[in-house]
């Protein structure tokens, strides 16, 4: 799974992802603490 920015993963229903979740990505997780796409 891979999500190309955070709107695709809200659009999937899978915000917010978290670090080790299939679709998480450091450029999903804009100040690195483990969540991404967080709301």
């Amino acid at each position: 799974m891979y999500y190309e920015n955070c709107d695709a993963a809200r659009d999937a229903g899978a915000a917010p992802v978290y670090a080790g979740e299939p679709g998480y990505g450091p450029h999903l997780d804009r100040d690195g603490d483990g969540v991404a796409c967080e709301p």
